[in-house]
């Protein structure tokens, strides 16, 4: 399977672009790693997944959470299947572009790949789309672009006070604007009595370790992990926000891999991601759920948000001595695990 990374460098294997040179500055937005960026002088790699990061620095390159504060004379983007994060990533490179500055955008069809013409329309740029590895890649030149536009739409999509939960978000994170209804019904069922240190595997924003911490007062050490470094930044400065008192610690991390800085945790709670952009994978799930099991004290507990059609429970019985399920409402299961 090609990488998104590779599919975007077509036009420059088909002489419709040249190749960004020795001098060229180059800002590359949700970064991957790929052999081209041997020759580029000191690029510029944005990417807050822990995962694509752990690549990038391990061929001996330095990530960054967001753009250093200058111009750019490319720009490569590699947009997710999130409309709003999308617009906010190509507003983000018109405002880190020279004048003349080269866009450069890649997606899948099936993720958002079909609409990136008409996003580079909107925002009055003359774009060429070519159509490789059933993705496309569309590229414009910044100048000209309509300001007004992409001010709107990276205000739509910068990190922001969300309104309907009263905390912290930014487009890109899972359910980033609102309450995932599977953690929802899981909070409904939280025990008073969670003590100790607790973690939230896979935070997001931070709903169920702030949902805890108002319903379970001895609750001292708050774990937040997640593979998007925007999700623990902002999960941090929410819970810190409201429980001061609690100590609380962040953990970037891919949780369906070994990680030794894990610490051993009194109870997890945990909805775990099974996509990978529009595929549909149960495994990275019960991956998540052998790390939970694997992290909690002996005597700890796996509080679980899921789907109801999420294949989980012949895992969970593998890994712990009691199962119970404590609701099933709406397509979703919430169950403790000791």
């Amino acid at each position: 399977m090609n990488s998104m990374a590779e599919t975007l460098l077509y036009p420059y294997r088909k002489n419709l672009l040249e190749m960004p040179g020795p001098v060229s500055r180059l800002l590359f937005l949700n970064a991957e790693n790929t052999p081209v960026l041997k020759g580029m002088k000191s690029p510029a790699l944005v990417q807050h997944r822990y995962d694509k990061a752990r690549l990038l620095i391990d061929a001996g390159y330095a990530v960054v959470d967001s753009p250093p504060d200058e111009k750019f004379d490319t720009i490569w983007a590699l947009p997710s299947k999130d409309k709003t994060e999308t617009q906010y990533l190509l507003a983000l490179a018109l405002r880190c572009a020279t004048s003349n500055g080269m866009i450069v955008a890649a997606a899948p069809n099936d993720a958002g790949g079909k609409r990136l013409p008409q996003l580079f329309e909107e925002l009055g740029l003359t774009a060429q789309t070519e159509s490789k590895n059933k993705a496309r890649i569309v590229f414009a030149s910044a100048g000209g672009y309509d300001r007004q536009q992409a001010d709107l739409w990276f205000d739509q999509g910068k990190e922001q006070h969300i309104a309907e939960t009263g905390v912290l978000s930014c487009a890109g994170l899972h359910g980033w604007d609102k309450v995932d209804a599977g953690s929802a019904l899981l909070a409904r069922h939280l025990p008073a009595d969670l003590h100790g240190h607790v973690a939230d595997f896979g935070c997001g924003w931070g709903y169920l370790a702030l949902q805890a911490l108002a319903l379970a007062h001895k609750v001292t050490h708050m774990t937040l992990a997640d593979i998007d470094s925007r999700a623990i930044r902002i999960a941090a400065c929410n819970v810190g926000k409201k429980y001061p008192a609690v100590d609380v610690k962040t953990l970037w991390t891919d949780l369906t891999t070994p990680d030794d800085r894990r610490g051993s945790y009194d109870a997890i709670l945990l909805n775990p991601p099974f996509h990978d952009g529009t595929r549909t994978l149960p495994e990275r799930g019960q991956a998540i759920i052998a790390a939970a099991a694997r992290a909690l004290k002996p005597q700890g507990a796996l509080y679980l948000a899921a789907n109801r059609h999420l294949p989980y429970e012949k895992t969970l019985q593998s890994l712990f001595a009691h199962v119970e399920l404590l609701a099933d409402e709406d397509g979703f299961k919430a169950l403790a695990c000791r």
